[in-house]
Formats: C-alpha cells, structure tokens, sequence
C-alpha cells in the first residue's frame, strides 16, 4: 500500500524544472541598426524613385506582377562603414526571383557589382550611383552668390539654377555652410555672408561645426541632468559623441 502510494504521489508531482535556454542575442546587424542614424522619410523614397525613373537602379527593371522595389542599403548594416539608413546610402533594387535586392543582400556592394555586371559596366553603373548620392547630399546646398538651390554636375561639381554659378567639386570643399540654412557662404575681407539668410556672419560667430553622418544636419549639443549628447537639427538622430 504504501509502495502504491508513493506511485501515485510520483505521478501527481510536478516534473523536475527544464534548464531555461540561453537569451537569445539580436543579429549583429540588427545590434547596429539601431545604433546608426535612421532618418529616411517617404519624400526620400520618393525622390529615389523619381531620380531612377521608377526602376531598379542597377538593371532597371520596374515594378511588376512577380518584382517590387526594395530600399536598399548600398553599403550594407553590417559593414563598419555603413552610414545608416540615410538617403545617401538607399537605393532602389529590383526584389524577387532573381532580383538585385535578392543576389546582393549584405555582399560588398563594388564586388557584387563587379560579378553582377562585370567589371567595365560595374564602373558605368558605380560612376552613377556616385552621381546619384552627390545629387541627393547637395539637395539642400545653396548657391554662395545668389542663394538658389544648385544641382549635381555628375562628380565635377555643382550648377546653380539662377545664376549659372559652377562650383566644382575642389572649391566646394573649401566652402563654409550656413549654421541656420547649410547655403555655401562667400567669404568677405571680414567674415561670411549668407545670400539665403541674408546676414553676416563674424569669425567668432562661425563655430566649430560638427555635421551628423545624415550629411544633412549640424549636431547640437545638449546638457540635462549631469548628461550629455549630441543632437542633428535635420533628421533628429542623438550621439554620445560626435565621433
């Protein structure tokens, strides 16, 4: 009797504990997207599309019954070097069987580009990708003579719509951009004017900028409850340092 018993209590006790499995860690890349600024809106995609004739930007194959559009990130959120989620690094790539999207995936995009194309198109195909992401950086630079938007020359320079003032590629590295606007200034005996703003601009007043990766925004520094951070005035993304 007691020996049944004790069958019985067997049965009715709750099994031994299962040894809870490992926390499961996020994919590297999914670690760094959320560290990487994100800051591309629908105006950005639709720009994108707009610019590449609603195609894929390598094979321009379009929308259709069996392929989509995907963003891409050219340089993938794996590799260090990737900007983030930023006009300047999406493209358009065909998506589906036998899609762009599909075969790149978080390749190397030069090298992927070299064994999708081979290598004398691959280098067409990169001079316009270039072409591209210098026209969607100066979308909002402005002219330093008259202030009017300027538009990419392929990798030489910029063209102002007004004025028909060329800016090449050179010079442009040499020039100052409005704090408030990001128009290109004109340098004076005395300090800087801004033909957006118009106002001028001290040495002293000039400060030492530091730009957000987006390429598009200067960082602020902010200060509240013994912390500190950086914060872009464009596309909002926050850094602990403007490195």
């Amino acid at each position: 009797m007691a020996e049944l018993s004790e069958r019985l209590l067997g049965r009715l006790a709750p099994p031994p504990p299962v040894p809870l499995a490992p926390p499961r860690t996020e994919r590297p890349y999914l670690a760094r997207k959320r560290s990487l600024p994100i800051a591309f809106s629908n105006s950005d995609w639709e720009d994108a599309l707009d610019y590449w004739g609603y195609q894929c930007a390598i094979c321009g194959r379009p929308r259709g019954l069996w392929h989509t559009l995907a963003q891409d990130h050219w340089i993938p959120l794996s590799d260090p070097r990737c900007p983030g989620t930023v006009p300047t690094n999406i493209l358009p790539l065909c998506h589906g069987e036998g899609g762009c999207n599909n075969s790149k995936g978080n390749k190397d995009p030069i090298r992927w580009l070299e064994e999708r194309l081979g290598k004398r198109r691959a280098a067409q195909k990169l001079a316009q990708i270039q072409a591209y992401f210098t026209w969607v950086e100066a979308r909002g630079y402005g002219c330093y003579r008259c202030g009017s938007t300027v538009e990419a020359c392929g990798s030489e320079g910029w063209l102002c719509n007004r004025c028909g003032t060329f800016i090449s590629a050179q010079e442009a590295t040499q020039l100052l951009r409005c704090p408030e606007c990001e128009c290109w200034l004109q340098e004076l005996p005395q300090g800087y004017h801004c033909p957006r703003c118009d106002r001028t601009l001290q040495p002293a007043e000039m400060p030492d900028l530091e730009w957000c990766p987006c390429g598009k925004g200067i960082l602020d520094w902010h200060y509240e409850d013994g912390e500190g951070w950086w914060r872009c005035r464009k596309c909002g993304s926050e850094w602990e340092s403007a490195e």
